[in-house]
């Protein structure tokens, strides 16, 4: 008959803030349930003896949308539950397009098990980041060990350095371990919190690396093409998809959540476009230029700084490039423009306060240009066929 689902940000009951409790009443019936009200992020226990509209679920909606177990997602208003539906209508899922694309995303590091392997990087290096040192670890059997807070959205140097290493050593029982670090492999965050700016957070990070258990990674790089991580990569860092698994996720993201998050079909025109903004973007340091050679074939075009690093520099810049990916993937997943405001609006952009009115001005060219002629004028390799080869594993 109803679920009503409070979070305990203001201890409503004496447990911890981040804990959430729901008051479900339930009736078993001869037709079963073909609709039930339902509210979510409540806050306030006079609520519920309130006359404050409620959402209406409907039979077919938690079916879309809820996977195996019918988990409901959870939405705050009837302009929500009309984007939602309209987003899970598109066939593919998650976890049919890596498995189709032989790309597998798990856990490699349990941080206590397999801590015996660890050594502090406060011991080995001082205070050098050993991000930006992987062949002089390397040369001394040690590789760093990334976290889910080493990492952001295009970044594979985000704020705090790695605070472990791994001994190369005492990784005989583990030779699978070392093939794969030697590719570039995409990571997704699986911390969340109702507070981040943002849920879905995704890098492709360079060889020579590895992951704690804080970070979904890839276990089989070598089966996929690079081009097929970085349009993923491109897809979990928009906001459609951003907002898609908050609505599914809690305090943690697993295997599970995300493999029932809902992607657009493919387009060679739409995925080309997005495989070379992402690569653009990702592109911040001299370890990304076998990516860049194996993609592009070629030197960069219109780099930022001296040096070529990184491709794309200052904030405006990037956002311009983030701004047309958000477009295209919101226009992918049918979304019309006040829809896609509405979404937008859910964010803080706390980062960017302009990401909402960059994204709504891309998104109203795309719509006037078209996506071919939108592609031609954004995006400056066009002309470059994506490379579906599968990756060469290189010395780091």
């Amino acid at each position: 008959q109803c679920c009503y689902s409070f979070a305990n940000s203001k201890k409503l009951f004496d447990i911890h803030a981040s804990f959430k409790f729901a008051a479900v009443v339930a009736e078993r019936t001869p037709r079963g349930t073909s609709h039930f009200l339902c509210a979510f992020h409540l806050q306030d226990l006079a609520w519920l003896f309130s006359q404050a509209p409620r959402l209406c679920y409907t039979r077919e909606l938690v079916q879309a949308t809820g996977g195996d177990y019918l988990s409901f997602l959870e939405l705050r208003t009837p302009a929500d539950a009309a984007i939602a539906a309209l987003c899970f209508a598109q066939a593919d899922r998650l976890g049919r397009w890596c498995e189709q694309r032989q790309l597998r995303l798990a856990v490699e590091l349990d941080m206590t098990k397999a801590a015996p392997r660890f050594v502090a990087t406060a011991s080995c290096l001082g205070t050098q980041d050993p991000r930006t040192a992987v062949p002089l670890l390397r040369a001394r059997g040690l590789a760093p060990i990334h976290e889910g807070k080493t990492f952001h959205q295009y970044q594979d140097r985000w704020e705090e350095r790695p605070r472990y290493l791994l001994r190369l050593g005492e990784l005989a029982d583990k030779p699978d371990w070392l093939q794969r670090a030697g590719y570039y492999r995409l990571a997704l965050r699986t911390i969340a919190s109702a507070t981040n700016e943002r849920t879905s957070i995704c890098c492709l990070l360079p060889p020579g690396c590895f992951f704690g258990n804080s970070a979904l990674c890839e276990k089989t790089p070598q089966r996929r093409p690079n081009a097929a991580a970085l349009l993923l990569t491109s897809f979990a860092n928009s906001f459609p998809f951003d907002w898609l698994l908050r609505s599914k996720a809690g305090a943690n993201i697993n295997a599970f959540i995300l493999n029932g998050c809902p992607l657009p079909p493919a387009s060679p025109t739409r995925d080309r476009f997005l495989v070379h903004a992402a690569l653009r973007l990702t592109a911040n340091h001299p370890g990304y230029a076998a990516l860049l050679v194996e993609q592009l074939g070629a030197e960069p075009r219109g780099s930022s700084g001296e040096s070529g690093w990184p491709l794309l520099g200052g904030l405006p810049a990037r956002w311009a490039v983030r701004a047309a990916i958000d477009a295209v993937v919101a226009q992918a997943y049918g979304l019309t423009r006040p829809e896609y405001a509405h979404l937008l609006s859910s964010f803080s952009h706390k980062s960017y306060p302009s990401a909402a009115a960059c994204c709504l001005a891309a998104f109203d060219e795309l719509a006037q240009l078209g996506l071919e002629a939108y592609a031609r004028r954004h995006d400056p390799y066009c002309d470059v066929p994506l490379n579906l080869s599968l990756p060469t594993p290189l010395g780091w």
